[in-house]
Order: structure tokens, then sequence, then C-alpha cells
């Protein structure tokens, strides 16, 4: 169960065209790369819930579709009001049915981080610890998620509760393999399964914390979006790709940690410098953007000197 349908708020101009998980991420639409890693994993059946802008994935979906190998199947959850990641897991499992549910445990995964671990292996750990979820977790996820609640395990793994923001414990990355038994704590109510599943797993000792140091990468905001992406570069835990359709005029240069997108100009003497150009973007004469990100359709000034902030509207916001 792949989570595609929210809004995207805290990416504020960023998600105003498209839905978060079809953003690019390091040259691939992120639900391109999830679906492939999925793929690879030899997982055979995926639900997609969809609701705000789903135009913006549906052709994304239709390509990974169309590849798919016989007796493998994609299907789609459409709400009509947003349901949460609980109310939109049980929806799937009571509307969807079909073989990704109610046959074996189930992968859940939100369409704006991509994990890197090895699945199988998750799995593996997961038969062994022989309980109704495991969640894939680190000890240190990394600065940007500071503030965000911790898992608190006893000396067996065995998920204890959350630590305040920024205590102690470990951080999750979204990630949930569930047996059938544990959809039975589905409320159906529209509201996130950190606020519904999780305690009733807590209250019944069953759900179990992996913790591995494989990177995930999250974009829920601009600035998680462009460290994300950076830091997926740097690790090399992602392949960039450079796409055609790039202009550069006489000196203009992006580093190789800038990620532009189709339809991009740098005009004469402009740079980009650790910043993420999304389509269409022209960056005028002697420009520089660095540790930034500009919006899709966006014309830097020429001269324009922007840095540690998001660029939309034609108005610098600092990067939240």
């Amino acid at each position: 169960m792949l989570f595609a349908a929210g809004r995207g708020v805290r990416m504020g101009p960023l998600t105003r065209a498209a839905a978060k998980p079809a953003l690019p991420f390091c040259g691939t639409p992120l639900i391109t790369r999830i679906l492939g890693r999925l793929r690879s994993a030899g997982i055979r059946d995926i639900v997609v819930n969809l609701h705000y802008l789903p135009m913006s994935l549906h052709p994304l979906l239709d390509a990974f579709e169309a590849d798919l190998t016989p007796g493998c199947s994609l299907r789609r959850s459409v709400e009509s009001d947003l349901l949460g990641t609980s109310g939109g897991l049980h929806r799937a499992v009571t509307e969807t049915g079909g073989p990704a549910f109610g046959e074996g445990p189930l992968f859940v995964l939100n369409g704006d981080t991509l994990a890197t671990v090895d699945l199988g292996e998750m799995a593996a750990f997961h038969r062994q610890a022989g309980g109704e979820a495991t969640l894939l977790c680190d000890a240190d996820p990394g600065p940007e998620f500071a503030r965000e609640r911790r898992i608190e395990t006893d000396p067996e793994g065995r998920i204890t509760g959350l630590s305040a923001p920024g205590g102690p414990g470990y951080g999750f990355s979204g990630v949930w393999l569930l047996e059938p038994s544990a959809l039975r704590h589905l409320s159906g109510k529209p509201v996130g399964l950190s606020t519904d599943l999780l305690p009733a797993l807590i209250r019944a000792g069953s759900g179990r914390a992996f913790p591995v140091r494989a990177p995930w990468f999250e974009i829920g905001s601009p600035r998680r979006y462009l460290t994300a992406s950076l830091r997926a570069l740097a690790s090399g835990a992602v392949k960039p790709i450079r796409p055609p359709g790039i202009h550069f005029g006489i000196g203009a240069s992006a580093s190789p940690a800038s990620l532009v997108s189709p339809g991009c100009e740098l005009r004469e003497g402009a740079r980009a410098e650790r910043s993420i150009l999304l389509p269409g973007v022209r960056v005028g004469d002697g420009a520089v953007v660095r540790g930034s990100v500009v919006a899709e359709g966006e014309t830097v000034p020429s001269g324009a000197r922007i840095r540690d902030a998001l660029f939309a509207d034609g108005a610098l916001t600092p990067l939240s």
C-alpha cells in the first residue's frame, strides 16, 4: 500500500500543480523511484491511494502498470474525501480487496519517502520476530528529523511507546510491514496510522522495531526536499539523471550537486549551486542560486542572488 493522496500543504507552491509524489527526485519522479524499488523487491500487488491532483500521478502509474509482468497488479484507491493514512488503508482493505490484502504481510509506505532498505531483509526480520507489525527505524535518522517523536522499545525490540519530540529512541521512516491480523486494529476514521494503529499495537505488545542504517529520504517540506535530494546524491543511494532539454548560456554552470529539470535555461554567467531547479525555470544573466529550490516555470532576475530560500511567485521565502 503506497500513500499518495495527501495535499502536501507544507510544500507550499511546489505542489500547486502536482501531487508531492510526482515531484522529480534526482531527475526521476519520486513515485516512479518508489514503485521501481517495490518491483525490484519482488512485490507483486500494489495499491496506491489518490486524492489531491490525481491527474499528475495517473500518467506515472500508467507507465509503471504498462511494464508490469504477468501476475502482478497495480490498483488505485481514489478517495473523494481525504481519509488520512489509517482511513485510506482501511478503505483500500475493505473496498479494493484482492490478493494485496489478507493473504500475507503487507508493506505500507508513504509516497513522499524513498527508503533504500532491503525489503527482503525487513521481511525476514518480520517473520523471525513474530509480531503483527514491524516498523522500519533508524537510531540516527538525521538532523532534519531532530524534532520528530521517536519510537521507544524494550530490550527485545518490542515497541513500548513514543518519546517526546527530540527524545530518545528510534526515528521512524513511515515504512510498516503488517500481518493481516494487524488490520483489525484500524478504526476506519480519517486519522493517521500513528494515532490509530500504533497505539493499538503498543497495547497489544505486537509491534517490533527494525533498526537499520540504510538511509531514507523524505521530502515533506521544501527544506527536506532539498536536503534529501543532496543527501541522496552524496551517498550514491540514487543514480542522478541529467535530463535533456537544458540550455546553458556562455559561462553558465550547475554544480554536480544541483538538480536541473527539463526545459530549464541558465543564461550567460548564471550559476546554480546545491539547488533544485524545477521544470521550465529561467535563471537570468549573472544570477546565482545557491542552496535553494526554484519552483516550476519561475524566472530568476538577472544579477539576483538567491540563497537558502524557496523562490516562487517571484518572491523569496526562507526554506522551512
